[in-house]
């Protein structure tokens, strides 16, 4: 049993959630002890100065008695008041004449332990013959005379206990709410976190479909939450693109290389003319460069979809690289009479790395030009608001069929087989795309295609732009 207590006691304990809560909660606690202090003390303060006032304004009113009616009408007002009944147990009064006889009063003590200037101080008495502790003002009259008037404490004590109790019961009730405060919020913040730690076990045991639920409260779990569920939404993405890959790959090259294996196999290398065996090789010298292309290709996809080209990025124009790809390919785009123009008539900054943007819109341009054919129209548009950078590319080629769309950015998918081509070229694009957080769009113009990349803008490009 004790030692299931001590293994129970040490799961608490060892709660992150336990202990904050458990250390807030103690910061809590002192604050109110201290603010509990404070109460106390201004409450005892504010008594005894109530006691102290009442002192002295009955003091005032006596030593009026004595400069109308001298010593034997102080005396005599001293006996009313002690025989009124109105606080007469707790006031205290001594009048001494000027040899320090007793004339009258309820009190027994030494004025000679006490200033007789009128100051208060707190002293023990006999009141009545009882002990007691009362809050006296002792004064000397003209004729020599001394008036002693006080107050028992016994009000102030009891107050004060009461006080005191109240506040340690107060102490003892915010201690225990403490505890279950903390145990209350460890059992919820646990019951949230274990909602995250069995769907990540979940998903590391190879469900990758499961996710976070969502949570009607927007707090801080949902957004962490949010932000795993998109993260686990990637993670399935790129699993996902990882297995089409393979699959691609394994396709894509298993045919070329059986081909040149079955090549290599037919070739007669001791009776075939010499011209016959060096037109194989070259082929076969051809179709080797074109996996070592398709290769080349793979591998930079996988570059920028693992993020590792973020580092280069700086301050540019997009439309500067725009007008330098349209430099570029205007001669190429005279050669098949086609005609190629840049619509942009303000400036595009964005952080990106200028070589891959440069590189997505030639191969917008090199597609537009390669399926629109001879006499293509291919404009180039660039808008930038405070949010986002838009670069659009429209050709008025043949566009795409609306059946094939969703499928256009996978690896070696083709929508036109009869153009020759490897299937990458918007791969990579929609990899760049990704790479600048942006989105790729696609959709028929009727005719052709538009083909329109979206970047968000940055507050700091905002910033240096404005």
């Amino acid at each position: 049993m004790i030692r299931r207590l001590g293994q129970l006691f040490n799961a608490i304990s060892n709660s992150v959630a336990f202990r904050l809560t458990l250390n807030y909660s103690v910061l809590a606690l002192l604050t109110s002890l201290v603010s509990l202090m404070f109460v106390y003390y201004q409450s005892v303060k504010i008594l005894e100065s109530q006691f102290s006032r009442q002192v002295q304004i009955t003091a005032q009113r006596m030593n009026a008695h004595y400069e109308q009616g001298g010593l034997a009408g102080l005396a005599n007002e001293i006996t009313l008041e002690m025989a009124d009944h109105v606080n007469s147990d707790t006031e205290m009064f001594m009048l001494l004449d000027p040899i320090g006889r007793m004339v009258v009063g309820n009190i027994a003590w030494d004025p000679s332990d006490a200033p007789l200037n009128g100051s208060g101080v707190m002293r023990s008495v006999l009141l009545r013959g009882e002990p007691a502790h009362g809050y006296l003002v002792a004064r000397t009259l003209p004729d020599g005379s001394t008036l002693i008037i006080g107050h028992d404490l016994r009000d102030l004590y009891e107050l004060t206990d009461l006080i005191r109790t109240v506040s340690l019961a107060a102490t003892g009730v915010i201690a225990l709410l403490v505890l279950l405060g903390a145990a209350l919020f460890r059992r919820v913040l646990q019951r949230r976190v274990e909602v995250i730690r069995r769907t990540a076990a979940q998903v590391g045991a190879g469900q990758w479909g499961q996710r976070i639920p969502a949570h009607p409260t927007q707090d801080e779990f949902a957004m962490l939450s949010n932000d795993i569920n998109g993260m686990l939404d990637r993670i399935e993405q790129l699993m996902h693109g990882v297995r089409n890959v393979s699959d691609a790959v394994a396709h894509q090259l298993r045919t070329p290389l059986t081909r040149m294996q079955a090549r290599l196999r037919t070739i007669d290398w001791n009776g075939a003319p010499r011209e016959e065996i060096r037109a194989n090789v070259e082929r076969l010298s051809a179709e080797l460069d074109d996996l070592v292309k398709i290769s080349e290709k793979l591998l930079h996809i996988a570059e920028l979809e693992s993020g590792a080209r973020r580092k280069d990025f700086e301050p540019i124009r997009l439309d500067t690289i725009a007008h330098d790809v349209v430099d570029l390919y205007e001669a190429v785009a005279e050669e098949q009479d086609a005609r190629l123009w840049l619509d942009s008539s303000v400036p595009a900054p964005m952080r990106g790395d200028p070589d891959l943007l440069a590189g997505a819109l030639a191969t917008l341009v090199d597609n537009s030009l390669k399926y629109a054919g001879a006499h293509a129209r291919i404009q180039i548009t660039i808008t930038q608001t405070s949010h986002q950078t838009t670069l659009t590319v429209t050709d008025n080629g043949p566009g795409i069929p609306p059946e094939k769309l969703p499928r256009i950015g996978e690896r070696f998918y083709r929508a036109h087989r009869h153009v020759p081509g490897y299937g990458l070229g918007l791969t990579t694009v929609m990899a760049i795309t990704r790479l600048h957080d942006g989105t790729m769009t696609l959709h028929n113009a009727e005719p052709g295609l538009c083909v329109r990349l979206i970047f968000p803008q940055g507050s700091e490009v905002i910033a240096a732009s404005a």
